[in-house]
């Protein structure tokens, strides 16, 4: 039954109206080579693929592509400079071309997912924008940076489309303690740390809240083959730890699993 023409007027719309397109805000962290931007080419199409990772050109270079991967992304490649080999006021410009560039593509009709491949290298280009450097910055000086990079993700959630964020990695290291829990000092008159044997993500640290999925990449080097493990699903806590490997280690395969009650054809497929 159709709505009353008095209901639009007032911009009211029908229940099938009132989320066109289903959106996703997915994190995709892992070591490198582990097959990051392959399995974001899985996602629906067309796409957009903003590339600041410059491990990207390798999942190119593939000569036997999973057959999973589409045929409609599009790519631009952001080719920042070094830290050393650019002043803080270049660093601005390329990082006000790269949010340009995003926002163009969350406007644009066309896309459905956007990748930005290298989000954790993003934020370090946006504290290289405002700051002109990465260590030595007084906490209370990230105020109005950590607001910008917040409403960033918020244009993203509210551009109802897939988009994936991809991180590096690095290594997560605790104090260690002796036999009575006390923290080790070393010589540098610090506590000293050891390797928990896990991973922590790179980049903005309060963003767990943004990603309704966060899923990190994983290659098995016996096997050959890669894999994702479920860190978080907002709606389906219980998948936390579940794998997929080899060929179910796509974006359909995973959806289905943490979504089942959500058809393909509402992912784009």
């Amino acid at each position: 039954m159709a709505l009353p023409a008095s209901f639009k007027q007032f911009g009211f719309v029908s229940a099938a109206n009132v989320r066109p397109a289903r959106g996703l805000m997915l994190s995709l962290e892992g070591p490198r080579d582990t097959g990051k931007t392959e399995f974001s080419l899985s996602a629906p199409g067309p796409g957009v693929v903003l590339c600041l990772d410059r491990g990207f050109d390798a999942v190119l270079d593939n000569a036997e592509p999973p057959p999973t991967r589409r045929d409609d992304f599009g790519f631009k490649v952001i080719k920042v400079p070094k830290l050393t080999s650019a002043t803080q006021d270049e660093f601005k410009q390329y990082w006000v071309d790269y949010r340009k560039s995003l926002y163009a593509a969350l406007d644009n009709t066309d896309a459905r997912t956007i990748v930005m491949d290298g989000d954790s290298d993003s934020w370090e280009l946006q504290r290289l924008a405002a700051f002109g450097k990465l260590a030595q910055v007084p906490p209370h000086l990230y105020s109005e940076a950590n607001a910008a990079r917040r409403a960033l993700y918020a244009r993203c959630y509210d551009s109802r489309k897939i988009v994936i964020g991809t991180s590096k990695v690095k290594k997560e290291y605790v104090d260690k303690v002796d036999d009575r829990g006390k923290p080790v000092i070393g010589e540098s008159g610090r506590p000293e740390q050891i390797w928990t044997g896990d991973y922590e993500r790179q980049g903005f640290r309060d963003q767990t809240y943004v990603w309704n999925v966060e899923l990190r990449t994983l290659y098995n080097e016996e096997k050959q083959r890669h894999g994702v493990r479920v860190l978080a699903c907002k709606a389906n806590m219980a998948m936390r730890g579940m794998e997929f490997w080899g060929d179910e280690c796509n974006f359909e395969s995973v959806m289905a699993a943490l979504y089942p009650n959500v058809e393909r054809e509402e992912w784009g497929f």
